[in-house]
């Protein structure tokens, strides 16, 4: 009998702590996309106040965003876009992206330096805007199914042991 109570325990742990994992990923990707509009306005001033080449740019940048997709970046050869499409493919993995961030972020990077200064500035501002209403769909995916994912995580277990039991 102790022993079922100790598998039920951990049973019930184990799935709340699945719950409380998948919210995690929820608040990871409304993270990733508040760094990616910070590099997008550090990435603004630098093409606007710097005359090196894009790939430069990149390697200067201080935020979060920037390091990871310029340390991505380097590892591949090709052309910009194509680095720029594998740097994503290698960190949205981590950050629980859905495939229409994926997207946002493969389309700014196939338009990124094809363009002069204003056409670039251009461009960062409605990605901007883009990166904000998918930042607004984060932030109410938090609302509505944090709770519920770390809530059923428990309940699901509960249920689970009294089975046992």
């Amino acid at each position: 009998m102790v022993i079922k109570i100790i598998g039920c325990i951990l049973l019930v742990s184990a799935t709340t702590l699945m719950g409380f994992k998948k919210a995690q990923r929820l608040y990871k990707r409304r993270d990733f996309i508040n760094d990616f509009l910070v590099f997008l306005d550090t990435l603004a001033t630098n093409i606007r106040y710097s005359t090196d080449e894009l790939s430069i740019i990149l390697s200067k940048s201080e935020d979060r965003f920037g390091k990871a997709i310029y340390g991505a970046y380097e590892k591949y050869d090709g052309t910009f876009f194509k680095k720029w499409e594998n740097a994503v493919a290698d960190i949205s993995v981590g950050y629980a992206l859905k495939h229409e961030d994926k997207q946002l972020l493969c389309s700014f990077g196939e338009k990124l330096g094809i363009t002069d200064v204003e056409g670039q500035l251009k461009h960062i501002e409605l990605y901007k805007g883009l990166a904000n209403a998918h930042l607004d769909d984060s932030k109410n995916e938090i609302k509505q199914k944090s709770r519920l994912y770390k809530t059923m995580g428990f309940f699901v277990g509960t249920a689970a042991a009294l089975v046992i039991i």
